[in-house]
């Protein structure tokens, strides 16, 4: 598929939005598909329709020279004005509820319930806020979160698409820690596993991992999942992992290790204190 490119049929019409805020009389659903519901309803969107659409809502304010620019590059800009009149005309022939508003700045209508504004407005009370992203309900969403507009290849699409992965990255990482500070652990090992899951090479990622197994007292999960890492990244990228990463687990290690040396040493005693119990004369030099 070229680039630019978007696919010519809408996505399974059954799929369900990952994240649904309130029930709205038209839902635009972006996260697994490009889906536009209309008092229940499915509707059927020409493809051209289907980009101004996306396009709006992705970018918020647009001007009509500016989205007819973007998705009509290859024409002129008579001609791409003419296309995206047209594209807005069968919109408009679709349903008599608006989706797109506004004369020389388009926009989606207030009244259209998007998924991905939802989504990021719940992010954002988590990265902003410091809520956590369990107690809102958020966790199941951000661990399975859909990809934005699949098999859609255009610049516009894919700076979307990364900036709403920093978000959900960011948002899980943050939810781990929390969890891990309110003693939440399973949660945030579900969340930390999450954004390694997402993102493996990412070190921040690993790093919350790691350190929910070390507030477990899980020092061999730690040293497990900080060897794997090191493992990815010299395989991937011919890097080591930062010292600090490295430092947070080794120190862990040193008093594992320090541990199981004095408890050996402790056995040893004993067997030796049993020994003697057993015989006296064990030990003894003539």
């Amino acid at each position: 598929m070229r680039a630019g490119a978007v696919p010519a049929e809408d996505p399974d019409p059954d799929s369900e939005a990952r994240f649904d805020g309130d029930h709205r009389s038209v839902k635009l659903r972006m996260l697994d598909g490009f889906r536009v519901v209309a008092d229940q309803q499915t509707l059927s969107i020409p493809l051209s329709a289907r980009r101004v659409v996306a396009f709006v809502a992705l970018r918020g304010r647009s001007s009509r020279a500016e989205v007819a620019g973007t998705l009509w590059p290859e024409v002129s800009d008579s001609k791409a004005q003419a296309c995206l009149r047209t594209a807005l005309w069968r919109l408009r022939q679709l349903t008599p509820l608006q989706l797109i508003t506004g004369d020389e700045t388009l926009r989606v209508d207030e009244s259209v319930d998007v998924d991905v504004n939802t989504l990021v407005t719940a992010i954002r009370r988590v990265i902003n806020d410091g809520e956590c992203g369990a107690d809102q309900g958020l966790l199941p969403t951000l661990a399975a979160m859909g990809e934005l507009l699949p098999g859609w290849y255009d610049d516009w699409v894919l700076l979307g698409r990364e900036r709403l992965r920093q978000l959900q990255l960011h948002a899980l990482e943050m939810t781990a820690q929390q969890l891990t500070c309110s003693g939440r652990y399973a949660e945030a090992i579900e969340a930390a596993m999450a954004a390694v899951r997402l993102e493996p090479l990412r070190e921040s990622a690993t790093r919350v991992l790691i350190e929910v197994h070390l507030a477990e007292d899980n020092v061999v999960e730690a040293i497990r999942r900080l060897e794997f890492f090191q493992g990815s990244l010299v395989n991937e990228l011919g890097v080591e992992p930062t010292a600090e990463l490295v430092d947070l687990v080794r120190s862990r290690q040193t008093g594992l290790d320090a541990r199981r040396h004095a408890s050996g040493m402790l056995g040893l005693d004993r067997n030796r204190g049993l020994a003697h119990r057993r015989d006296p004369g064990v030990g003894r030099v003539s």
